[in-house]
């Protein structure tokens, strides 16, 4: 399997980071951003499965909408990170240059 394939996959995602985005938007970013943005996708993907062994000890359903969000969020950190454009991984985090 190959870049290419798994950009097929998660287009809608990579879509809506990469959209409308040109030469300008990637001007704030940095290598070290796609680092954090991964090591924040791990975070809310161990944070998501913590919740589902709580969830499962305790046996509650409210648990489920966390473990949704923290999972869904962690996916998009992942995606971004490892097959987004340097303008979708600025995006993400929202750069925006001062002054005029």
């Amino acid at each position: 399997m190959n870049r290419d394939f798994f950009r097929k996959v998660f287009w809608p995602i990579l879509y809506f980071f990469e959209n409308g985005s040109d030469a300008q938007s990637a001007e704030g970013y940095r290598p070290s951003h796609r680092k954090i943005l991964f090591a924040v996708g791990f975070l809310f993907f161990v944070l998501s499965m913590a919740t589902l062994f709580f969830a499962l000890i305790y046996g509650t359903l409210g648990a489920l909408f966390p473990i949704i969000v923290f999972f869904a969020i962690s996916l998009v950190c992942a995606v971004v990170a490892t097959l987004g454009s340097d303008s979708a991984v600025a995006k993400i985090w929202g750069n925006q240059q001062s002054g005029s």
